[in-house]
């Protein structure tokens, strides 16, 4: 998919929602909701917890019309957004993840497209990056997408890479990975691999994302930080999203988000 830039301001086609058919196979509708994966979907018909118009469906080619029929999941009633929207953003340092901010700094919000600025009221971001952070960040429209994201229970990985001050003694990063105590918590054991090309490059893998998380590890060690990127959160990569660009996520994407955060749960 095509990127933008945040910083552009400059006038663009304003998107519409494609053309859908009117019946979606089970699976795909399914897929489409957020339930999963288009392939775990048709798992989860197969096991009999979908029911349509009351009545259980496992056959996989069945047809269905987002506008007239009733389904179900485990009891639970599941229908198509059609308006939802979930974009992946390379936040640039010097950016807050805020909606507003008293002293007037410049926000995410203030950088998003202008085809976008209709959907403002509604978008969420899932998790923040800091001021001086930079790296992948997810805003959404879907409520629930955002909470699952950052919910502690799902423990989604984040990856990042961080440039510190110093080298990190291999005794230290023991430490560090095995999870040290910050006054208010106690972080969760995580994955900190060196660069073999630069002493002072790392890469962290994080199974929780408290405020300024890595910031304050290192800190406790004294050790400071350069740069701090994040690439990854669950299934969705950073790829080649320029600083500063934005692209919007397409159903298999946020399916796959999905799909991470209940695997995780479970």
């Amino acid at each position: 998919m095509s990127s933008r830039s945040l910083n552009r301001q400059r006038s663009r086609r304003t998107p519409t929602n494609p053309v859908m058919a009117t019946t979606l196979r089970i699976s795909r509708f399914l897929a489409r909701c957020g339930v999963a994966s288009r392939r775990k979907a048709e798992e989860v018909v197969c096991s009999g917890r979908v029911t349509v118009n009351g009545t259980v469906a496992t056959d996989l080619g069945r047809q269905i019309d987002p506008e007239s029929d009733a389904v179900e999941l485990d009891g639970k009633p599941i229908r198509l957004e059609v308006g939802q929207l979930s974009l992946a953003v390379n936040k640039p340092p010097g950016v807050l993840v805020t909606r507003d901010d008293p002293r007037g700094r410049h926000t995410i919000y203030d950088s998003l497209p202008p085809e976008y600025a209709s959907e403002a009221s509604r978008l969420v971001y899932a998790g923040r990056l800091d001021y001086a952070s930079e790296g992948l960040l997810v805003m959404t429209t879907d409520g629930d997408l955002a909470n699952n994201l950052v919910h502690p229970s799902t423990h989604l990985e984040k990856e990042y890479i961080v440039r510190t001050d110093s080298p990190i003694p291999a005794e230290i990063l023991e430490t560090l990975a095995g999870g040290v105590d910050l006054g208010d918590h106690q972080t969760l054991p995580c994955r900190i691999s060196s660069d073999p090309q630069d002493p002072r490059t790392y890469r962290f893998i994080l199974e929780e994302g408290r405020n300024r998380q890595i910031r304050r590890m290192l800190e406790s060690v004294g050790i400071g930080v350069r740069r701090l990127r994040r690439l990854r959160i669950g299934p969705l990569r950073l790829g080649k999203l320029s600083r500063g660009q934005w692209r919007s996520l397409g159903s298999a994407e946020v399916a796959a988000l999905w799909d991470a955060t209940r695997k995780r749960h479970r």
